[in-house]
């Protein structure tokens, strides 16, 4: 698999590693993103049989067409009964934020696992007028995704979900993006509940 240096194209290389079967319809090495045809994507055919769809927010301000296919993939996945995953970045123009954060609250109920990079997580919270420590929390609540994440401070994540919120440290030589692949890993076959979330959390903070 040839992947570029975007965050979805990140975590879905690290799954690769930990034995998913992936797929990746676009990228930022190989795919225009800027001319992309989102009708040219056969979204079923990517979708097929898959339990995750990893996008970022970064990607709905790469052209309109890119906002385009960004918005078919999760409408798809929905049909599909795939479960979408959106990593919260930092775009290459960090005045941009506002716009893709925006992008992203207008899909917030199509959204099943909402992960904030850390560098996007001081920002996020200025704009939302809370508290960083609450920040995590607080969007859980008020957009009701079922797992909110990300790295609160280094080698320690955060996961609130509806049954109350987790903290997990993870080894030093664990990234933000191969942690969340891990978690996706774990999370299908974790088992049910609270205990079921935790023991992803923390097995995806694990060194191979």
């Amino acid at each position: 698999m040839t992947a570029g240096g975007d965050a979805p194209s990140l975590v879905l290389s690290q799954a690769t590693i930990k034995g998913a079967n992936t797929r990746l319809a676009t990228d930022s090495l190989n795919s225009d993103l800027g001319q992309i045809d989102q009708g040219s994507i056969d979204w079923r055919k990517y979708l097929e049989g898959t339990h995750w769809l990893v996008i970022s927010t970064s990607t709905s301000l790469a052209s309109d067409s890119a906002r385009s296919a960004w918005g078919a993939s999760m409408a798809f996945a929905e049909l599909e009964g795939s479960k979408t995953v959106m990593i919260v970045d930092l775009p290459e123009d960090p005045e941009r934020l506002a716009e893709s954060w925006g992008n992203a609250i207008e899909r917030i109920r199509q959204i099943h696992v909402l992960f904030i990079t850390r560098d996007a997580l001081n920002q996020i919270s200025q704009l939302e007028g809370v508290a960083e420590h609450n920040l995590l929390q607080e969007i859980r609540e008020r957009g009701l995704v079922p797992h909110v994440c990300g790295f609160t401070e280094p080698n320690m994540v955060q996961v609130e979900h509806s049954l109350g919120s987790i903290k997990a440290s993870t080894d030093s030589s664990i990234s933000e993006t191969s942690w969340l692949a891990g978690f996706l890993c774990e999370l299908p076959s974790s088992g049910p509940g609270s205990d079921g979330i935790k023991s992803a959390a923390v097995n995806a903070g694990i060194a191979d």
